[in-house]
């Protein structure tokens, strides 16, 4: 079982999970409406090898609340501060949803920290941005009600589990994430504090990520980190160039679809994950 542990840094306090003892570090990095939890079946495979790290981002779960806001630099910032923390000079990283744009921009803002990112069934935040059709508009609306102000922490508030709910609603997704694990993700955002930090995600999305992302594009910064890419074979990006669009964006750039499953890879499929994982991180 995991060890769950707390790290005081500059701007907020993190909550992480630990399992394993080996003598290189591995970060996972969860998405939303999740927290670390979303890595329990993936992290005892890589604990055999590894020290696997895997904290809720500021803002989310066991984490404090941060007044600086919950931009992807200043959530990465903390990821560096953790791993110097624990005494490690770089990690192996791999991020899901959310976690992988911060994963993204970590990669970015600290290349020396992260020798190897895994990125799970995400596309760049500017290609996203770029590309909003009526059809991905439709299948992302979501981030267009979490970017308005106010109104979705008024209509949210004491509806947590019916609006989680319905994003595990899927069959393979609601398969994969049982009765306990979806009543801690409940549990984690029914604070009003910690719902509008996740919020505060999304709005960053919108302003200054997208800012800091268009900025690198145009000064040619990118991923040299070797990079893996793993989507769902059945989610939203099943029609998309996830591999060819990356490698826009990254050097040394290789991926595959995860059969039976859809966006939530490591819950749904946990062992593909973890051997994937082992293959790249080596």
């Amino acid at each position: 079982m995991a060890e769950i542990s707390y790290a005081d840094l500059d701007e907020v306090r993190l909550c992480y999970r630990t399992l394993g003892e080996g003598p290189e570090l591995v970060v996972l990095l969860h998405g939303w409406p999740q927290t670390a939890l979303c890595w329990r079946h993936v992290m005892p495979a890589l604990a055999e090898r590894y020290t696997v790290v895997a904290p809720d981002l500021r803002g989310y779960g066991g984490s404090g609340l941060a007044s600086t806001g919950y931009s992807k630099r200043a959530t990465a910032a903390d990821l560096h501060q953790l791993i110097v923390h624990l005494g490690h000079p770089s990690a192996l990283v791999a991020g899901h949803d959310r976690g992988a744009r911060v994963a993204h921009r970590w990669a970015l803002d600290h290349p020396a920290d992260v020798r190897r990112l895994a990125l799970l069934d995400i596309l760049p935040t500017r290609e996203v941005m770029s590309t909003v059709d009526r059809t991905s508009a439709s299948a992302m609306w979501h981030w267009f009600f979490h970017s308005q102000p106010d109104l979705p922490e008024l209509l949210l508030e004491g509806n947590v589990e019916p609006y989680l709910r319905f994003f595990f609603r899927r069959p393979r997704a609601a398969g994969a994430i049982d009765d306990e694990t979806f009543a801690a993700y409940v549990e984690a955002f029914q604070d009003p504090g910690h719902l509008h930090a996740s919020l505060e995600d999304y709005r960053a999305g919108f302003g200054v990520d997208l800012e800091l992302d268009e900025a690198d594009h145009a000064a040619g910064h990118v991923v040299t980190p070797p990079l893996l890419l793993l989507w769902g074979a059945d989610g939203g990006l099943r029609a998309k160039d996830v591999v060819g669009v990356w490698r826009r964006y990254a050097t040394d750039v290789r991926g595959k679809a995860v059969a039976g499953s859809g966006h939530y890879v490591p819950e749904e499929r946990p062992d593909t994950v973890a051997d994937e994982l082992l293959a790249f991180f080596g």
